[in-house]
């Protein structure tokens, strides 16, 4: 009788577990350039955890035109879903324009069809590379030290004015 159970229980085991894989092998993960309403349309997690996400430290942005920030992530990647959510409503709430910002879906081997892992030395998901004039003056990487807020605090603090012509 035991062995029957544990045959079965076997068989059961093995079903869902082949059940499993195949399914996360057949979601379509997002690649390469990415719009926020798509990461969110494909992948309802990041807009309830955008939503559901309260900024606790306030920075103003909206003046700082010549700042971008890049941010590479997976779908797949756990860090990425709590912490790219975080970011974007941390930037909206900085008033930082949609343009100011790029997300790059990479694969779980960390690559995209552009390469641009290798030009970002990608180690990590997700990146945070904040940008000025197109020059990186520093980065978050899979987790804050602080928190995204301070971090982020911490990376524009240290950046100089910018000379008017």
């Amino acid at each position: 009788m035991n062995n029957k159970i544990l045959f079965f229980s076997s068989i059961i085991f093995l079903i869902f577990f082949i059940n499993a894989d195949s399914a996360y092998k057949s979601k379509k993960f997002l690649i390469g350039d990415i719009k926020v309403d798509e990461l969110f349309n494909e992948y309802p997690i990041f807009k309830s955890r955008y939503e559901n996400y309260k900024v606790t430290q306030q920075i103003d942005l909206r003046e700082s035109t010549e700042l971008s920030v890049i941010i590479t992530f997976g779908t797949w990647c756990h860090d990425s879903k709590r912490e790219v959510p975080r970011m974007l409503k941390i930037l909206d709430s900085a008033g930082m324009k949609s343009e100011q910002i790029s997300l790059i879906g990479v694969d779980v081997n960390k690559t995209e069809p552009n390469g641009r892992e290798q030009l970002y030395n990608l180690k990590n998901t997700p990146t945070f590379i904040l940008l000025r004039n197109g020059t990186e003056v520093g980065r978050i990487v899979e987790r804050p030290q602080i928190s995204l807020e301070s971090d982020l605090i911490n990376l524009t603090k240290s950046l100089a004015p910018v000379a008017e012509d």
